[in-house]
This record gives C-alpha cells, structure tokens and sequence, in this order.
C-alpha cells in the first residue's frame, strides 16, 4: 500500500495516490528537515527491501547487487548487507566505476564493506553469470532518459542473461514519472518502492517492466503530505457504481440508447448493448439500419431495436428522426459501435455530438467521423467520455501513434484538455484524464481484454453507468475497472472473447 499522503480528495473508493518523484524527494527532505537523519530513511528502506526480497524469495540463495553512484546505490548497499547477514552469498558491482557518492549512500558503502562485503567494479561480461537474482540499485527515479555508458552495457547483460530482477524504486530505464521506456531497460519480476507508489510504475510502457510493485513505508511522518500527480483505482472502485433501489423501474434503473451497427459490424452493436444490460441498465434500445435489425434482436431479446433510417448502406441523416423519438426514453447514449465510415453517416455523428442533451459515451467509429476535430466536443450539451485506443488518440491529436504510447498520460491529458470533456485512454494502464483533474489510471486488466469488441463492451458499460447517474469520469473509471475484473473473471486467458467478458460482468459487479 502506499505510504505517502495526498492532498486531494480521494476520487473513488480504495483509490491510491500516485506520486511523481520530485514529490517524492520533498517529502524526504522535509522528514530529514523535521530531524530524522537521511542514513535511517535509507537504512530502513534497505533493511524493507531485503525482508520483502527474504519473503519473495524464501529458496534464494544469491545476489548480484548492481549499485549505481546515487543514493539508489545506497539502498543497493544496505539490502545487500542484510542478504549478507541472513546467509545468502551476495556480490555488490559497481557498473559505473565508482562507489555510490552521496553522503548517505557513501556512509552506507562503508557500512557494507565494514561488514565485508566486496564491493568490485563490474565486468559486463561477467554480471549475471551464476547468479540467481540481480538487484537493480543502478539508477532510481532521480534521471531520465535511456541508460548509457557502463550503465547500458550493464543493462543490456543483464537482459541477456533472462536472471530475475528485483529493482529498487524503478527498474532502471524507465522514467518514473511517466512510464517511458526510450531504450534500454530492465524489466523487473518485483519492484519495491519506497515511501510512495509512482505513475511510471502503473503507466505503459512502464507498467510491463515493474512486475510485482510493493511499496513500503521508510519513515517518512505521516502529517507531511504529497501533491499527487494520479490516482490509481482498484477493484474497489466497483463499489462507487450506483445499485438498484427497491422502487425502481426499468427506466429510473437506467434507460440506454446505443446507435450502432453497420452491415457486416452489426456485432459491435450487440455487444455494446448486451453488455449495457449485464452492467445494470435497466432497458436498452439500439438505433440500427434496417438491414441489421435481426441481427441484432437475435442476440439478445431483451434489447428494443429500432430501424432508423432507410439507408441500408449504414445510419444517415434521416435516422436521426427515429432516435430523437428514443431519446425521449433514455438517460445516456452510447454512439459509435460498428456505425461503420460511409460518409453520409458523419453529418448524423456531428449532429448528435452538437444538440444531444444526455450523457454520452463516444466511441470506434464515432471517432473517426471527427477526425482531429476534437474542438467539436467543447460545447456539447451533456458530459460526455470519450474512449480511444492509442491509435484513435493519434489520429484525434494529429500525432503519432508511437508518441502516444511513449506518453500515454500526456496524450490522455491532451485529450481531455482539447476536447472539454473526460478522456479514457484505452490499454495496459488504462488511464482517465478529464480537463484541470488528477488522472486516473487502472490498475487492473489482463492482456484477455486485447481481443476483438472488447472495447464495444467498454462502450456498453459506461453508458449503462451514465444513465444510472454517475459523472463522466467516475463512470468511465468505475466501468474500466469492472470491464477489467471482468476480463479476469471470464478465466479463459488468451481464448478469452468479448462475449466472455460480457456474461462475467455481473460477478464482477459482486464485491
């Protein structure tokens, strides 16, 4: 759990603060100004690390210690001096060539040494070899950037080699601030932390490099409090969605509009609007072309589908008629599943994102009939979620696809910030930016949800949430972590299919 505390409030239930590394640092500072020495926060924090490394690794008998010149170094020394003293053979290298040299790390060097220790240079040809666990105290949260120099070659033996790796703070290439990977990198089996969970260990690329995250508690006075620069919502966050009060209908339990469907992508519709009813709403209509409506019905009767529209080619203009009608009945709209790109459908996507007064979750194809007009959203009526995968992002924002996955809080924060409306960024880490907001990044998920339509359930969830009342960026962060639990429960790995993680929902929604 993390340790250090924030200012905000806290957004969802059981969400924890994440914090960028230079808040991270002032609130060290401010303990050793408050007269706790920095040897014993970095005494502590090793002294942590090895218990857990003892725990994780009850079988272990070696260590490769990798110490770099800060006071990451420093941590490195102590863990490696209590390995040492509970009997394991432990060697300490020093890739950079030099003993770690700020005052805490040297005292605690010399504490290691004193204990005998060998402390050695490295020799990237050497490191890894017979050992069965490397311990990354290279470089911390402190630098940015890929590694170089011995550094890098440090690394890159290291991965070579396939030995497990315990990093302490961040593994060593990835920028703790944001999950940037920009070269070399370890990827860690654990990671253990110190004072404060970070974004760069939640956010991909990052998240994929971490492993297992711990973070433990070195000391730091509880009444000295963080900016956070995340929070990270958990299972937990289920417990915000709203339930059925004994009163209610099926439309005050919430009434759902999806205009979806295309020919040949009427699954998209389907599974939007299945997964609207498994995620509570009380009545579901869809909006389709006619040429798709028995698809459509077939799958699921208890959904009302409505032909709009006499175009079988896809929904044009003159749908718009039947889906004023329905709108009447609903309180949140779903637009985009499987609406398909034939170009007499855009005009109908911008005219309901322009004077649509309800709730509305914006998604697949109703992306791209926006193109980069992001500016269209600004003045919409209703809240609004916006939900992209990283590709869509890059076309919204006129960039790259590899640059939104480099930065994918920044990406997500540039939506939110252009579009006037709640941005959630789609893929491991899932993140929800919403304009002048603290994100929120998921901490859940499992490469089953990487599988086709299931960001058309995601659609139908958080519609389904909307029209139970929730705010936009509660809804689309509470029905990302159902849509992740979901997928877990669904427990068919990498067989699992959108419709999987459909029927698991209401076990998900159970907690």
């Amino acid at each position: 759990m993390p340790i250090a505390r924030a200012h905000g409030p806290v957004p969802l239930p059981g969400a924890r603060p994440l914090f960028n590394s230079a808040a991270l640092r002032e609130a060290d500072a401010r303990a050793i100004a408050g007269g706790i020495p920095g040897e014993a926060l970095m005494e502590r924090a090793g002294f942590l690390a090895a218990r857990e490394i003892l725990a994780s690794y009850p079988a272990g008998s070696r260590a490769l210690v990798l110490a770099g010149p800060g006071n990451n170094g420093g941590d490195g020394m102590v863990v490696a001096r209590y390995l040492a003293e509970s009997g394991w053979d432990v060697r300490v290298a020093l890739p950079a060539g030099r003993r770690p040299g700020t005052p805490d790390a040297l005292a605690m060097t010399e504490r290691a040494e004193a204990a005998g220790l060998a402390v050695i240079e490295a020799d990237p040809d050497a490191i890894a070899a017979g050992d069965a666990i490397v311990i990354d105290a290279l470089l911390g949260t402190g630098t940015a950037g890929a590694p170089h120099g011995a550094i890098g070659q440090a690394v890159d033996a290291v991965v070579a080699s396939g030995v497990p790796v315990i990093a302490l703070d961040i593994p060593t290439g990835v920028d703790a601030d944001t999950g940037a990977v920009q070269g070399a990198a370890l990827c860690a089996d654990l990671t253990i932390t110190f004072g404060g969970d970070m974004p760069g260990l939640r956010v991909a690329p990052g998240r994929t490099h971490a492993g297992r995250v711990t973070v433990v508690d070195i000391g730091v006075p509880r009444d000295i409090r963080c900016g956070e620069a995340a929070w990270l919502a958990g299972d937990d966050a289920v417990r915000a969605i709203p339930r059925r009060a004994a009163g209610d209908d099926k439309y005050t339990a919430g009434g759902v509009l999806i205009v979806a469907g295309a020919p040949g992508l009427s699954g998209a519709a389907r599974l939007a609007t299945r997964a609207a009813l498994r995620a509570g709403a009380g009545v579901v209509i869809a909006c389709v072309p006619p040429s798709v409506r028995a698809e459509v019905s077939a799958w699921t009767p208890e959904v009302m589908v409505m032909p709009a529209g006499s175009d079988d080619h896809g929904l044009g203009a003159d749908a718009r008629a039947e889906i004023d009608r329905q709108l009447a009945r609903v309180a949140a709209v779903g637009l985009g599943p499987g609406l398909g790109r034939d170009d007499r459908t855009t005009e109908l996507v911008r005219s309901l994102v322009d004077d649509v007064d309800r709730p509305m979750v914006i998604d697949a194809d109703a992306l791209w009939h926006l193109g980069d007009d992001l500016a269209a959203l600004r003045n919409r009526p209703a809240a609004t979620v916006i939900t992209p995968h990283a590709g869509e992002a890059a076309r919204l924002l006129g960039t790259g696809r590899a640059e939104v996955e480099a930065g994918r809080l920044a990406a997500a924060a540039a939506l939110a910030e252009r579009s006037g409306q709640v941005a959630l960024l789609k893929g491991p880490g899932t993140i929800i930016a919403a304009p002048g907001e603290v994100p929120i990044v998921v901490e859940g998920g499992t490469s089953a949800l990487a599988t086709a339509g299931s960001g058309d359930v995601l659609t139908g969830i958080i519609t389904a949430l909307l029209a139970r009342g929730m705010t936009a960026r509660d809804a689309a962060a509470a029905g990302a972590v159902l849509h992740a639990r979901a997928g877990l429960l669904a427990g068919r790995g990498d067989g699992t299919i959108a419709s999987d993680i459909i029927e698991s929902l209401p076990e998900a929604h159970a907690i």
